[in-house]
């Protein structure tokens, strides 16, 4: 009669078991495709939007279907950022780096007009479209636009950011703690790199200098790199 208690309760155990396995499983699928959909709108004027919400305000279209590529990698966000970017496609939510890394320099980064939303826009012309990504505050994707070009418009000239621009971007870009390769990502390459002795070890560090204006030497920002991580920073920046 013991042995029989004992195989029922066993029973009832590894039950419940498989129960709560298989409720996680569910959960965690169900979740794992909220998170990687993207929807692809058109209105009325032919112009493409991709967003994490369903189309609204008249527009078309439906959710995009993600390679499988995109859709195994295990890792989080970043694993489907660094997917998406080798493949050449920017997303909503993606970070600067992997944008970069996806399309390339922008041919053109300003302030957002009138109708756009965001913290600046970086624009894209390629293949007879315009493309147009519009970042948050926090250096995050929060919209992308595609247009047709005009056909009869002369090619624009790419846009070379000036002293007080590449100042801007570099300030910007740096925060101790930030891993090295996104600062260099967002600010650019530096100027000057500097081997620096950490702990008894030659190179084992690295301080790379911007120089923000050609003509004042005193007009300079820097970091130290150590392990991969920003670990001081130095900015100097006449008038500002």
């Amino acid at each position: 009669m013991t042995d029989a208690i004992l195989s029922s309760d066993c029973l009832r155990r590894v039950v419940a078991c498989a129960v709560v396995l298989t409720t996680c499983a569910t959960y965690a699928a169900v979740t794992a495709g909220a998170a990687t959909q993207v929807f692809k709108c058109v209105d009325a004027r032919g112009q493409v939007t991709y967003q994490q919400e369903p189309c609204t305000g008249g527009a078309t279209g439906g959710p995009v279907e993600l390679v499988d590529a995109l859709k195994v990698r295990p890792g989080g966000d970043e694993a489907l950022w660094s997917a998406a970017a080798r493949e050449g496609k920017p997303l909503v939510g993606m970070p600067k780096p992997f944008v970069i890394a996806a399309a390339g320099q922008p041919r053109e980064i300003r302030a957002p007009k009138q109708g756009e939303g965001g913290a600046e826009v970086w624009v894209y012309a390629k293949g007879g479209q315009v493309t147009r990504i519009g970042f948050a505050g926090t250096g995050v994707v929060a919209w992308i636009r595609a247009d047709a070009a005009i056909a009869d418009a002369p090619a624009a000239a790419p846009t070379v950011a000036g002293p007080v621009d590449r100042a801007t971007r570099v300030r910007e870009a740096l925060a101790v703690g930030k891993p090295c390769p996104a600062v260099l990502a967002e600010a650019g390459a530096a100027d000057r790199e500097e081997p620096l002795v950490v702990g008894g070890v030659a190179g084992a560090g690295t301080r790379y200098v911007y120089a923000l204006d050609p003509k004042n030497a005193n007009a300079y920002a820097a970091f130290v790199c150590v392990g991969g991580r920003v670990t001081s920073v130095e900015r100097y920046m006449p008038g500002q």
